[in-house]
């Protein structure tokens, strides 16, 4: 009995890992389809970024990512000034 448990905790867990790299080769792909189509000029993040992230931390990391934008922007005015 005790085996049995043993071995269907050990499918489990090879269960488990398989969706999570199967989830993750999903996101790669999806990731190289928006690199391909050119979304790198245009978004902000990929794809992945929003399937692995909460609406609060899209929110906070989007603010600081802008933050340094136009910190980088304003930096760039001033030497061209």
């Amino acid at each position: 009995m005790r085996i049995m448990a043993v071995m269907g905790k050990c499918i489990s867990i090879l269960k488990k890992w398989k969706q999570s790299v199967l989830f993750k080769r999903k996101l790669r792909e999806m990731d190289n389809l928006w690199l391909f189509m050119g979304g790198s000029c245009w978004g902000l993040f990929p794809p992945s970024f929003y399937y692995t992230h909460t609406e609060e931390e899209i929110e906070q990391i989007t603010n600081e990512t802008l933050e340094r934008i136009k910190k980088l922007i304003d930096e760039f005015k001033a030497i061209r000034s």
